[in-house]
């Protein structure tokens, strides 16, 4: 049977209220009484509700992470770099899924506000974040949000983001110093994000005085699907028609790693060559991108350092007077080109 504080007051010989205060620091205890309480836990294996005494401190120690769809593994990279972080200072991430649905963001964020979390991330499925105003309206307590991947309108509040536009840039002018024309661009979905990477595909074209072809940017649906599913799904089928139709396409630029899934499972089906008969790079670097024959280009981020910072904003903020005006922080972190065998 379960023992309760109660049995610890009467073992300790103090009401229990005492046994609150001993063990949650809410009061000053003679060091005595604690020693008491202290052998008396010992003795009856009584076991603390963490959960209940964070509470009562008027803190749930735990940070909601609402990603946009858990089906892409980079979000699974923030959520170690954010937990790396928030353990030092004994708090824990909880991750829940939007499905790039908005519906379902916002009943995950309500969700993550009922569960008292102290600070929320979140990568958002849509631009729009202005129901946060509402949902955030009437609160006692502020709590901080950071945005990480997607920049949101409607709500401002503390952003972290790759250098996109940099990044793609980087990553198609290579393409073009290598001699190729006819570049098309694959991403998974139109977003913000995607919208700041074709900026530099665009960009690095008219530097190189290479019209912009509408017909070779190919974008995905916004449906939410498994990796399996994307080997076969949009971006496939676009690289197939794409392929078939304009045979005079040299080289792809992949506008993130779900994107990848499908266009290079095309490539292979279609047994073209790499990069003999068509140059691949990725914006998005993973494991397996080593793993493949020839292995594939690509333009890094640091998702775990994403994690990090936001983990280091959160705890900055949780120590500011939250009725201070608070200057919020657009981060731009970095991107790398990796060079591999694919271009």
């Amino acid at each position: 049977m379960k023992t309760s504080i109660k049995e610890v007051a009467k073992l300790a010989g103090v009401s229990v209220a005492t046994v609150s205060h001993a063990l949650n620091d809410t009061k000053p205890v003679r060091p005595e009484t604690r020693k008491r309480v202290v052998d008396a836990v010992g003795k009856l294996n009584y076991q603390v509700n963490p959960m209940a005494r964070n509470l009562r401190k008027g803190e749930s120690k735990m940070v909601g992470f609402v990603v946009a769809n858990l089906t892409n593994y980079y979000y699974h990279e923030i959520s170690r770099g954010l937990e790396e972080r928030l353990l030092k200072d004994g708090y824990r991430p909880v991750l829940i899924d939007s499905k790039e649905e908005k519906s379902i963001e916002i009943e995950n964020v309500k969700d993550m506000l009922a569960s008292s979390v102290d600070a929320l991330v979140i990568a958002p499925t849509t631009e729009d974040c202005s129901y946060l105003n509402f949902l955030l309206q009437g609160r006692k307590k502020r709590i901080p949000i950071i945005f990480v991947d997607r920049k949101p309108t409607g709500y401002d509040s503390d952003l972290i983001m790759a250098t996109n536009e940099h990044g793609a840039y980087e990553g198609v002018m290579h393409l073009l110093a290598k001699g190729h024309r006819q570049i098309a661009f694959f991403g998974s979905r139109f977003d913000p994000t995607m919208n700041e990477r074709l900026k530099g595909y665009k960009r690095a074209l008219t530097e190189y005085d290479v019209p912009v072809n509408q017909n070779y940017i190919k974008l995905g649906s916004k449906i939410s699907v498994t990796p399996k599913e994307l080997r076969h799904g949009s971006c496939y089928r676009h690289a197939r028609d794409l392929l078939e139709t304009h045979p005079e396409v040299t080289a792809i630029f992949s506008g993130n790693n779900l994107a990848t899934i499908g266009v290079y499972t095309c490539i292979r089906e279609k047994n073209l060559r790499v990069p003999e008969d068509i140059a691949f790079m990725t914006f998005d670097d993973s494991f397996w991108l080593t793993m493949t024959t020839p292995s594939i280009s690509a333009i890094a981020q640091d998702p775990e350092e994403f994690g990090r910072m936001a983990g280091d904003i959160i705890f900055d903020r949780l120590k500011q007077d939250p009725e201070a005006e608070q200057q919020h922080l657009h981060i731009r972190v970095a991107t790398k080109m990796i060079l591999r065998e694919s271009c």
